[in-house]
């Protein structure tokens, strides 16, 4: 059983995730006007390969298991869905809205529990009535119009499903791995395959390339090397669905992001959706709450 301290130390890593991964919305939606979304991906992940290809050969030589490939398969398969689900949501973000993309995204709250009974992973109540009340939010704060549905949707959906299983292999690798090593295969995976897809079906010039690079630098450096570093960290100490339930509060900062960066601003309704979110997020830590007082 983890302590109290444990499990704050784990929730603080993965809301600083959340605030990053939900500014990164935006980021992603500025570099689009400037290059396609396979590039993007490109690119972004080249420099994140960069930086942790250094880290593993100079930075890091005490970690332990960093010279460790028993598991190595697994961090390939992170890779592949990564490139998947990053592709998916890139491309989603042209054709609906950043409010609409971080609703169809967070759905992934609910994949992780459900596609958890496959390995066997049990969601407690309170986490699962989390999940409820922090979805009615995320429903709220995308001010969505049921009679619609666009195809970028359907593409946040399917990186959703994606998301919620990279959460899940997260979950059971993350104490036995090396973070450096995992992070450095995973990106390379993802720089590799979107490289050739880029090569195969976009074009970019290198004046694009320069427009698009504030939004490259703060996904590569902050969203990916320190957000899913963060992530990994967490999921050492906090179950999947928790983490899921933690992680998708990043609706709530890209729908800031969007406030403050690109001047969309919250009505009263979607501030409330915003409050259904924490809401539900103190839900699911009301029983760890309960035992340190």
């Amino acid at each position: 059983m983890l302590d109290f301290k444990e499990i704050l130390k784990a929730d603080l890593l993965l809301i600083t995730t959340a605030v990053i991964w939900g500014f990164a919305f935006v980021f992603q939606t500025l570099g689009l006007e400037f290059i396609g979304p396979i590039t993007f991906v490109f690119f972004r992940f080249l420099i994140a390969s960069i930086i942790f290809l250094v880290l593993f050969k100079f930075g890091m030589k005490n970690e332990s298991k960093l010279h460790d490939s028993s598991l190595d398969y697994y961090s390939i398969i992170l890779g592949i869905i990564m490139v998947i689900g990053m592709l998916f949501q890139q491309i989603g973000l042209q054709y609906t809205t950043v409010a609409r993309a971080g609703f169809v995204t967070s759905l992934y709250i609910i994949f992780v529990p459900l596609l958890g009974l496959f390995l066997s992973i049990k969601t407690d109540l309170l986490t699962l009535i989390g999940i409820v009340v922090a979805l009615m939010g995320f429903y709220l704060l995308a001010n969505i119009n049921p009679e619609e549905f666009l195809f970028g949707d359907l593409l946040m959906l399917a990186s959703s499903v994606l998301w919620a299983s990279h959460v899940l292999i997260i979950s059971r690798i993350a104490r036995f791995v090396s973070i450096v090593r995992v992070m450095t295969i995973q990106f390379v995976t993802v720089a590799v395959i979107s490289g050739v897809l880029m090569l195969l079906y976009e074009s970019w010039s290198i004046n694009d390339l320069a427009r698009a690079t504030y939004s490259l630098l703060f996904v590569a450096i902050l969203s990916s090397c320190l957000g899913f570093s963060f992530q990994v960290l967490a999921q050492r100490k906090a179950p999947p669905s928790h983490s899921a339930l933690i992680l998708s509060t990043e609706a709530i900062f890209a729908a800031l992001g969007g406030w403050l960066i690109l001047n969309q601003n919250l009505s009263g309704l979607e501030i409330f959706g915003c409050l259904l979110i924490l809401l539900g997020g103190i839900i699911s830590q009301a029983k760890i709450f309960k035992k340190a007082l």
